[in-house]
């Protein structure tokens, strides 16, 4: 868009002198999805933050990315930064305190290239289909409407509740993990043919 739409006579250095907002938006919108979240799922659980985000993503990119506009870029560099880092603080989240000690380390491995891979597939397809001006209305609509479709595929999944929670109720003590090994001190204990 800034190289071939919005500067097309112009050398790439002032393309990427006015896409440097988008880019710093994008991090300040990083940074209040740090101090947000954490605020705003004290009072509500992650799932419906998730969905609230999916659904703000596709406000922003339908709104604001129709336009075509410079400055409304700028603010879609902002709310999609907060929705990207609010999710990945969520899910993050989410991992660290439903997921068995034994498995996390693995399956933090497995998200994280994940999450990465589907960044690099995702450009790969846009590429494809995405006139050599960048401006395509059509895919802003699969990015929005994909926006909606998640936040609604999400929200039926979850009923608003964390995904096959482990949460023991409060006041209940949490039971030990069955893999969880004994201690040798419990191991003599329990046997009688270690005591001495």
């Amino acid at each position: 868009l800034y190289r071939n739409y919005f500067y097309p006579g112009s050398d790439s250095n002032e393309a990427l002198r006015h896409f440097l907002p988008v880019v710093v938006s994008s991090a300040i919108g990083y940074g209040a999805a740090a101090w947000l979240t954490p605020v705003v799922t004290r009072r509500m659980s992650h799932a419906s933050w998730i969905t609230i985000l999916l659904a703000l993503g596709g406000v922003v990119t339908l709104t604001l990315g129709l336009t075509f506009g410079q400055v409304e870029f700028i603010a879609i560099g902002f709310g999609l930064g907060l929705v990207a880092q609010g999710l990945a603080i969520c899910v993050t989240t989410i991992l660290q305190k439903e997921m068995e000690d034994d498995f996390r380390g693995r399956v933090f491995s497995v998200y994280d290239m994940l999450f990465n891979v589907t960044f690099v597939v995702g450009a790969a397809l846009s590429a494809a289909f995405m006139p050599v001006s960048g401006r395509s209305v059509a895919m802003l609509l699969v990015v929005g409407c994909g926006y909606f479709a998640a936040a609604v595929a999400y929200r039926l999944m979850t009923g608003g509740r964390l995904t096959a929670s482990r949460r023991v109720p409060a006041g209940q003590p949490r039971p030990a993990s069955p893999a969880a090994p004994a201690s040798s001190a419990e191991s003599a204990e329990d046997d009688p043919a270690r005591r001495v």
